[in-house]
């Protein structure tokens, strides 16, 4: 279960600081003083002026919550607090660092945000937003990122209704922007997180230091994660600009901005710089929330590279480092499909298999990865009907690309058709439009070859830019040789798909052809005609007729 650890509190610093030293200081020391400040006021019982502290100085606050302020809020009168919920839960995120009392700091969480719904007219709006901000945040930092998604939504609309003078007053707004749109993306809400993103970039300063780098990052990287690259470069491009430090490029705030440079180095299949770009990130493995984009990224780094084993042992190790959270069903749902990838490219499809069976029935990507499975096992008709299941069903570009990949690589095992040029097509325009090129060098080795002489053929040669010569997964081992009489069987059944005219023409009984058809089919392992005839094709144990 994920905490404010220390470097998510930190993730909440910087918002009003001075200028920073030099270009790589990101200022991550507080104004000490407001500790004094808060200090006084609750010495002199004037819990008015503590909150008025809290809320001018609300990051310094909670970088500052282990130098004392939370010793500080624990001397406040609990009847003051319940009449104060920004005080509330700034005592509920310093419990919340504790280990043995966060489900205390879960109470006073849930107490500031009734409270603040309570006493609506009493709580002013930079309050309320406020509130409301980190109540999204601490559902998200506690696992239960479903759980923040009203007061995500409500905390946007409360800080977009603030006046152009409440705005100036709040520290960092641009970074409070990024905590909601972060709790909304890991809720599900990728849509609104985007758009919230992009208003916390509107609330930074045009030039100079600033602390809204964190909505740049997280827009980069989900495009890239979603498969849009063109878009997550343009991303990339700002993030670049010199109004932002290097520290914020491979610090917390910047962890999906490296996912998303390593992303687009990977569609160039260059695992080296993707290597690096991950290897820039500062962070401890063990606290930081963005681990499973890190881990699927890690993972894609090391089967471009040709080493898939790699990759399994990175994934496990680190889920094995995040405990529990790491053997939860959120993170097994997430990593599924890179589990699964990585186990066909070893020429595990058993394996690949029960990974994938692991999630919901309807899931989308279940679809997706037991279509490649059973494309992989020569299983045409099989994995056609695994993609179809996925037609119309909500999904992001990657998973089209891949979709589309798997139906063009099904189909051009099979005479030309009119769906076969759809698919290709569809599949190239897709690949142009979003930049991707990961989607063709993921079908099966034996269909690569297909795939590629489609896409070049329908006029889509600029999208194979880059690809290497040959998929990045394994061909299936072969399995038990067919004897002479099943491949002179296989040659007729090629021609002619009734058991009683094949006997007749290899002048045989009916029944010693079906015993054969079933020794065929065990040996190819495949169900029905079609697939028989697509695995002997591909390897070239029959011919088609002229």
């Amino acid at each position: 279960m994920s905490t404010f650890s220390d470097e998510s509190a930190h993730s909440f610093s910087a918002g009003a600081d001075p200028e920073p030293a030099s270009d790589d200081d990101i200022r991550l020391t507080i104004d000490r003083d407001v500790l004094r400040l808060f200090q006084n006021a609750v010495d002199a019982g004037d819990y008015d002026a503590a909150t008025a502290v809290v809320r001018d100085h609300w990051f310094d606050v909670v970088i500052g919550i282990r130098l004392g302020f939370a010793q500080v809020a624990e001397r406040i009168p609990a009847a003051e607090l319940h009449t104060r919920p920004l005080l509330m839960m700034m005592l509920g995120i310093a419990y919340n660092l504790q280990p043995n009392r966060r489900m205390k700091g879960l109470r006073y969480f849930v107490g500031a945000a009734r409270a603040a719904r309570q006493g609506v007219d009493r709580v002013g709006p930079v309050d309320r937003a406020l509130i409301l901000a980190s109540e999204s945040a601490a559902y998200r930092l506690i696992g239960r990122p479903r759980l923040g998604i009203t007061p995500a939504r409500k905390a946007v609309a409360a800080l977009d209704g603030l006046t152009l003078d409440q705005r100036a007053a709040v520290q960092a707004l641009s970074r409070i922007y990024a905590h909601v749109g972060t709790t909304q993306y890991y809720a599900g809400q990728v849509e609104s997180a985007l758009e919230t993103f992009e208003k916390g970039m509107a609330e930074s300063p045009p030039t100079g230091y600033s602390s809204g780098f964190a909505n740049i990052a997280m827009a980069a990287g989900i495009h890239a994660l979603r498969g849009d690259i063109h878009e997550a470069m343009a991303f990339i491009e700002l993030a670049q600009d010199e109004q932002w430090t290097a520290q914020q490029r491979s610090w917390y705030p910047g962890t999906f901005y490296r996912v998303a440079e390593a992303i687009v180095a990977l569609e160039r299949f260059d695992a080296a710089e993707a290597r690096e770009q991950l290897a820039a990130m500062t962070h401890d493995r063990r606290t930081i929330e963005h681990w499973r984009a890190i881990a699927a990224t890690e993972a894609l780094a090391d089967l471009v590279a040709g080493r898939p084993s790699a990759g399994l042992a990175g994934i496990d190790a680190f889920a094995a480092l995040r405990g529990a959270e790491g053997r939860g069903a959120a993170a097994r749902r997430e990593l599924a499909p890179y589990r699964a990838l990585l186990h066909i490219a070893l020429g595990d499809l058993a394996a690949a298999s029960a990974v994938l069976r692991q999630l919901e029935s309807g899931s989308v990507h279940r679809h997706v990865g037991l279509a490649r499975v059973e494309l992989a096992f020569g299983r045409t008709g099989a994995a056609l009907q695994q993609v179809r299941r996925v037609a119309g069903a909500p999904m992001d570009a990657r998973t089209h690309a891949e979709v589309l990949a798997l139906e063009a690589a099904a189909l051009l095992r099979f005479a030309s058709g009119p769906r076969r040029t759809a698919a290709v097509d569809e599949l190239g325009e897709l690949l142009r439009a979003t930049g991707q090129r990961l989607a063709v060098a993921l079908v099966p080795v034996d269909d690569f070859p297909a795939v590629r002489d489609a896409l070049d053929g329908a006029g889509f040669g600029d999208v194979l830019a880059g690809v290497p010569a040959r998929s990045l997964l394994l061909p299936l081992p072969e399995g038990e040789a067919l004897s002479k009489r099943e491949l002179a069987v296989l040659e007729v059944y090629l021609r002619i798909p009734r058991v009683p005219q094949v006997a007749e023409e290899l002048g045989v009984s009916v029944n010693t052809v079906k015993s054969q058809i079933r020794s065929i089919y065990r040996k190819l392992d495949v169900s029905n005609r079609d697939e028989a005839i697509a695995v002997a094709l591909d390897r070239h144990l029959v011919r088609l007729p002229d």
